[in-house]
């Protein structure tokens, strides 16, 4: 807790000058104190006389553009602002937001150390992390984190319906978790307990849809709508299928050989995501089926996780917070995360300088630059996968199952019904 505290501290501190002098563009990128929730606040008029009601707010087309959670839970903290028209009210919701995302860091915290057993320090790996310091207050997202921690805990504990329905509103937050679906089957399925997760998975899906429909209009809440502006959508920032895009925008006047097109557009980028997701299913499930000892569950969500976000049409800079409850799980050494979180820093000061730039083109950087720390920032999540594949193949380089003090090591301390059974499945690939 104290380690939490510290770190959203610092994460506070990092954005005093835009809490002090608002958050104006491009003086907010400059100065790298960007936030969605402060910049929300204002777009979507939630401190205004006529604010939007909370559907008009939520809605798949409405003016926050947020999952449908997540922009309940901003528009339920905007009531609290007391003084809605003045002119501290943006920075005093942010406060309150800094407030409640420390409590969800402290929840997901306690959930890892909860289910880490022997190793519940861990947790520290979320809790002091740098990627906490950098995009922790950027938005809602440790909010996803908080409700995906908790509903892993339950299904730790053999906690069949509170899983799914925590897995369901973890989804309405991120969509991204909804992977862990996939994780949970894939795992219990060589464990023969495949009924259990099916029941999970089931029980979530139904939790998400009747959110929808209890926040949105329609029996499915809007959710074609919402697929639909997805799809629709062009690549975005830290995306890999921006990388045309800024090849383009990076080409050199006397170049013989470059890109020439104009990048990757709407439909393009929708079918590479699409197989890319896939093709993380297909890997998920080889890494469960096909690996010589039934890998442990934090293993299996990280490479999953990371791949989700390579193959995204966006990988905003707070994505990265979905990634640190399995680094801690997965009992990564912290060379390991100090090489990705690196690689975050890095990033976290290109996007703001680049985004800046497309402003202000002498203070901002060049596409080209941007692009190869993109790409730098890719490769990080790249590597975390890879040390998790590594000790899926070598237990030996998985800690939690290595013996210590003369007892034997965990099975999968994560595994719920999965831990310690027998395989009832298991696929060889030739």
């Amino acid at each position: 807790m104290v380690f939490v505290i510290v770190a959203m501290g610092f994460a506070v501190v990092e954005r005093q000058h835009c809490r002090m002098e608002g958050w104006s563009s491009p003086d907010q990128f400059f100065h790298m104190c960007y936030s969605d929730v402060p910049v929300l606040y204002g777009s979507a008029g939630l401190g205004d006389p006529g604010r939007p009601g909370l559907v008009d707010a939520v809605a798949a087309d409405g003016s926050l553009g947020q999952p449908p959670l997540m922009g309940a839970l901003i528009w339920t903290v905007s009531r609290l602002v007391p003084d809605e028209g003045s002119a501290t009210a943006a920075r005093v919701f942010f406060d309150l937001s800094a407030v409640l995302l420390a409590a969800a860091l402290a929840v997901a915290v306690l959930c890892v150390a909860s289910v880490a057993g022997r190793r519940r320090w861990d947790a520290a790996h979320l809790a002091l992390s740098p990627v906490v310091v950098t995009a922790g207050l950027i938005s809602y997202d440790l909010f996803a984190v908080a409700l995906g921690c908790a509903a892993l805990l339950a299904w730790s504990r053999q906690k069949i319906v509170t899983a799914g329905v925590l897995l369901g509103l973890t989804v309405a937050v991120r969509p991204t978790y909804a992977v862990l679906g996939v994780v949970l089957l894939a795992v219990a399925l060589r464990a023969g307990a495949a009924g259990r997760a099916a029941a999970t998975v089931l029980v979530g899906l139904g939790a998400y849809l009747g959110l929808r429909a209890v926040l949105l209009p329609g029996w499915l809440g809007q959710l074609g709508v919402a697929f639909s502006t997805w799809r629709d959508g062009t690549p975005g920032y830290g995306s890999l299928w921006l990388a045309p895009q800024m090849l383009a925008q990076s080409k050199p006047s006397n170049a013989r050989f470059w890109y020439s097109g104009d990048g990757l557009g709407a439909t393009a980028s929708t079918v590479l995501s699409i197989v890319g997701f896939s093709l993380v299913v297909i890997l998920v499930l080889a890494v469960a089926l096909a690996s010589h000892r039934r890998p442990r569950v934090a293993h299996v969500a990280l490479v999953a996780v990371v791949g989700c976000l390579l193959v995204s049409k966006s990988v905003p800079v707070q994505a990265s917070l979905l990634l640190l409850p399995f680094v801690a799980w997965a009992g990564l050494r912290w060379r390991d995360h100090l090489v990705w979180a690196t690689t975050e820093v890095v990033y976290f000061v290109a996007v703001w300088l680049y985004i800046g730039g497309l402003t202000n083109t002498d203070r901002g950087m060049p596409a080209g630059f941007y692009l190869l720390l993109m790409l730098v920032r890719l490769g990080g999540m790249t590597w975390l996968a890879v040390q998790a594949l590594r000790a899926v193949r070598d237990p030996l380089r998985d800690p939690v199952r290595l013996p210590e003090d003369g007892g034997p090591g965990a099975d999968d301390p994560l595994g719920g019904p999965a831990d310690g059974a027998h395989d009832a499945l298991v696929v060889r690939l030739v």
